[in-house]
């Protein structure tokens, strides 16, 4: 009885995170709805079954996340407005997917069908985003998006912005096709065929937003994985890829225009929306408030203050467009140091785990999966505030699940050689599992 009561409670939480996972390919309500109600979930199974989410295991990755946070904490009661600060950190609590995603992760039943429902959520928007782009369809709204410089409409889903599409689909692209070639050998013909349709079915739907960071983030990440997978891998990977790219510009030439256009006013100090105009006066608030930062909510009155008065426009930024560059001027060089710190611990664990595990066997492809869906979405917030982008962070915390699951439980992936920790129950085959302690 005991035991069957645990199994329902888990196939609730099961059920909820992937309606969490599926919604965020679409609505950041729906998708945070049903992650409030696992969350809520995964704590009555914690307490019932004295779980400790927090093992030595991913010490680093917990250690660095809770410094990030407590740091922010004091930087915004340092700051002019700490109550309204404190406010807007509550999209800090989507940390909390981690460690419900490796929980769910060690349950190769669970695992097989979280992965289904992101990537069916993410075919069927990708294609959405396809449609967009030649018909205007927008169901959330009833005006068509913007055109694009060709012909057709500039893709944004359903989400508010084109940019906040791009980098999404960039990394779901990324974090698809790195499962299925890198899982190459152990997959299904039918498995490997839906996860790579998937994965260019978002690609496609990545380059018609004509967001730059997107493209540029989807390329750079695609070489990457070429670079993992080998030699013969990386000509195949790129070769499809520079296909298939290269069939797209030829077709639409206004994206090569549009992303030309862009770039050069990046580069212009007086074009009050170019990058460099951004970065150099955001790292003016960070030369100003070295330490603390100036607090969550507080970028923009800064970011006001601070511009030179000499330059055109009056458009002014509410954020850094730069992930790092934008914590270091809410909360310090402190805060950046422990929000790199987080993605070095990320980046660590899933290279380490790929080197020690089968990097053709399905066990490896999960390491592969999480590092280069991980980097697709940095290289996008390079130029982006992407992090800040609660649509695509939440996206980012299951790819980190993903890819830090089997660190946590090494002893349920095939070819993982760490050593053993604190024995628990699994609850799918009610028998012990081992923890790496």
């Amino acid at each position: 009885m005991f035991y069957q009561r645990d199994k329902l409670l888990n196939d609730i939480l099961f059920f909820l995170y992937a309606l969490f996972i599926f919604g965020s390919t679409f609505s950041i309500a729906l998708a945070q709805s049903a992650f409030g109600l696992s969350l809520a979930m995964f704590l009555v199974i914690a307490i019932r079954r004295r779980y400790n989410p927090f093992q030595s295991s991913l010490k680093w990755f917990y250690l660095s996340v809770g410094l990030y946070i407590l740091w922010m904490i004091i930087a915004c009661l340092m700051g002019d407005t700490p109550v309204r600060s404190l406010r807007i950190m509550k999209e800090e609590w989507l940390f909390a997917i981690v460690p419900v995603g490796v929980y769910l992760m060690s349950k190769e039943g669970y695992r097989k069908k979280l992965l289904l429902a992101f990537a069916v959520g993410v075919g069927i928007f990708a294609l959405y985003g396809i449609l967009q782009h030649f018909t205007g369809v927008h169901w959330t709204k009833k005006t068509p998006p913007f055109p694009a410089p060709d012909f057709g409409y500039v893709v944004k889903g359903t989400f508010p912005h084109r940019l906040t599409f791009g980098n999404y689909y960039a990394t779901a692209a990324l974090f698809m096709l790195a499962i299925a070639l890198s899982g190459w050998k152990e997959m299904t013909r039918n498995g490997r065929l839906f996860y790579l349709t998937v994965g260019l079915l978002a690609v496609i739907a990545t380059i018609f937003t004509y967001s730059r960071g997107a493209i540029m983030a989807l390329t750079l990440a695609l070489l990457l994985l070429g670079i993992f997978l080998g030699r013969r891998a990386m000509a195949y990977v790129g070769g499809a890829a520079a296909a298939v790219v290269l069939a797209l510009l030829i077709a639409f030439p206004g994206v090569i225009g549009s992303v030309q256009q862009k770039m050069q006013r990046e580069y212009d100090l007086k074009d009050d929306m170019g990058r460099l105009f951004i970065w150099t006066n955001s790292l003016r608030i960070v030369g100003e408030n070295p330490i603390f930062g100036v607090g969550q909510g507080n970028f923009y009155e800064a970011y006001v203050r601070l511009r030179p008065a000499d330059v055109t426009g009056t458009r002014n930024a509410v954020h850094a467009h730069s992930d790092p560059i934008n914590v270091a001027a809410i909360a310090g060089l402190p805060g950046m140091v422990f929000f790199l710190g987080i993605w070095v611990s990320v980046l660590c664990y899933c290279w380490r785990g790929w080197r020690r595990a089968d990097p053709n066997g399905i066990s490896g492809s999960f390491y592969v999966a999480g590092f280069i869906g991980s980097v697709a979405f940095f290289l996008s917030s390079i130029t982006e505030a992407t992090f800040a982008d609660e649509e695509v962070r939440q996206m980012l915390m299951f790819v980190w699940a993903v890819g830090l699951w089997q660190v946590f439980y090494p002893q349920s992936a095939a070819g993982g050689n760490q050593k053993p920790g604190p024995i628990v129950k699994d609850l799918d085959k009610g028998t012990d599992l081992k923890l790496n302690g």
